[in-house]
């Protein structure tokens, strides 16, 4: 019985360390997405204070998210893509109360008053945003972010193309129909 305990809370444990990028985006319903084949960047220079490499990488992984859609790049392209990276600190403050609980193996679960404890820890989001412009009449059509929670270091290679993956997974969006 305690094994299974133990197993379920580090399997618990574990998931809430994979976290998924929270994704939001927004598209024009009068675009007509089903002509896109083709894109170009809307800006290739590296924006002031931007880490160059990093730049490059989150570039490199979106022209393959998109490759992999079966979309090419090309001069110019049917819509034009560009992204922008941001990071934002804030605090999270989570309170347990003024009981500690603890679950009896012989069954049920025990608690006991005592001082409040809280929990206070900084933490840093990092927001991909993704916006697509029709080359044609010059206006956005797709625009779509990805927060995570990210740290100090510049992200490696796997966390960039997972955030890009989840924030590209809604391009283009799915045709509503009434």
């Amino acid at each position: 019985m305690f094994r299974r305990i133990f197993v379920t809370g580090l399997l618990l444990a574990l998931a809430g360390c994979a976290t998924t990028p929270r994704v939001n985006y927004d598209a024009d319903p009068a675009a007509n997405f089903t002509g896109y084949r083709s894109y170009s960047w809307a800006s290739i220079t590296v924006p002031q204070g931007m880490n160059p490499l990093l730049f490059q990488r989150v570039k490199a992984s979106i022209d393959a998210a998109l490759a992999a859609r079966g979309y090419s790049q090309a001069n110019p392209g049917e819509f034009a893509i560009g992204f922008t990276l941001g990071a934002r600190d804030r605090v999270e403050v989570t309170d347990f109360g003024p009981y500690a609980t603890y679950y009896r193996p012989w069954g049920g679960w025990a608690g006991w008053g005592g001082y409040r404890n809280v929990d206070v820890r900084n933490v840093t989001d990092g927001t991909l945003t993704v916006d697509i412009y029709d080359t044609g009449t010059k206006q956005p059509v797709w625009h779509g972010t990805a927060t995570q929670e990210v740290s100090r270091k510049s992200p490696d290679q796997a966390v960039i193309d997972k955030a890009v993956t989840a924030v590209l997974a809604n391009f283009p969006p799915p045709i509503k129909t009434r």
